[in-house]
């Protein structure tokens, strides 16, 4: 097998392989050339299991085998060759993946392993940082961070994204999904009694963010928040600022805006 191997007659090892895995006569080295060659005649579905068995066997052959499916990688599909490169990488973690990174945590992301997904786009990115690729790795890296539970790495991960590509096409729909997520902190520091904060992170929105209906938000959270923390001057300030900057996408919101403006002028606030 190993001379046939060498010589590149990979079909020739798949029969020998065949042969000596159904008789039971294989080894660790038998399932090394047998899944090789498995896979450099495109029966990757076959060969990896091969090469499983023989690392189990003999640990020594991963570094090898993890050489030779790098190599292969260039001989098929982009995304077989990920997947090649993705093995090899486990097989031998040390081989420097560079730009091919990005690729590998595709694999990763497709087959929803979030973790090591996330640990890739991270690698991919700092090894190449100016490659277009590292737009669509921030946002992918924000899914791994949602998916995984971990709220606060998916908004780094976010406005890293926006800083970075702030005209690029993904940008902007993560800079509008940034929005959201500060608007719902307001709201959740508003409904936890947590005014002050409430009042911080509303006011942001309220001056920066290019939706004019979530700003009319933002400005009643703040209204509200004023209200609870007994400044009724500035919420009437708020609430009056929508009235005035409606353009008649916000009705319900100017009309709740309208009943609060009433209610504090009864109380004696212009």
């Amino acid at each position: 097998m190993r001379r046939a191997f060498e010589k590149g007659d990979y079909r020739e090892v798949v029969a020998l392989g065949r042969h000596a895995t159904r008789t039971g006569a294989a080894d660790a080295r038998v399932h090394y050339y047998y899944g090789l060659a498995l896979i450099a005649v495109g029966r990757d579905h076959e060969g990896l299991p091969e090469l499983d068995a023989a690392v189990a066997a003999d640990s020594g052959l991963a570094a090898d085998a993890a050489v030779f499916l790098w190599g292969m990688a260039a001989t098929t599909s982009m995304g077989d060759a990920a997947r090649r490169w993705q093995r090899a990488l486990e097989l031998e973690p040390a081989i420097n993946a560079g730009g091919r990174g990005f690729a590998v945590a595709d694999a990763y992301f497709d087959e929803r392993r979030y973790a090591e997904a996330a640990t890739w786009y991270q690698k991919a990115a700092k090894a190449r940082p100016d490659t277009a690729a590292c737009e669509q790795a921030y946002a992918r890296l924000a899914e791994c961070y949602t998916e995984l539970g971990q709220p606060e790495l998916a908004r780094q991960a976010m406005e890293t994204l926006v800083a970075r590509y702030p005209r690029g096409r993904i940008a902007r729909g993560v800079s509008s999904s940034l929005d959201d997520i500060a608007y719902d902190e307001a709201r959740k520091a508003f409904e936890a009694g947590e005014y002050e904060r409430a009042v911080e992170t509303a006011q942001d929105l309220a001056d920066r963010a290019p939706n004019r209906l979530l700003q009319q938000k933002a400005r009643f959270l703040l209204g509200s928040a004023y209200e609870a923390l007994g400044d009724r001057t500035r919420a009437y300030a708020e609430y009056r600022e929508i009235v005035r900057t409606d353009r008649g996408e916000s009705g319900r919101l100017v009309e709740e805006a309208r009943a609060r403006m009433a209610a504090l002028e009864e109380a004696g606030v212009r």
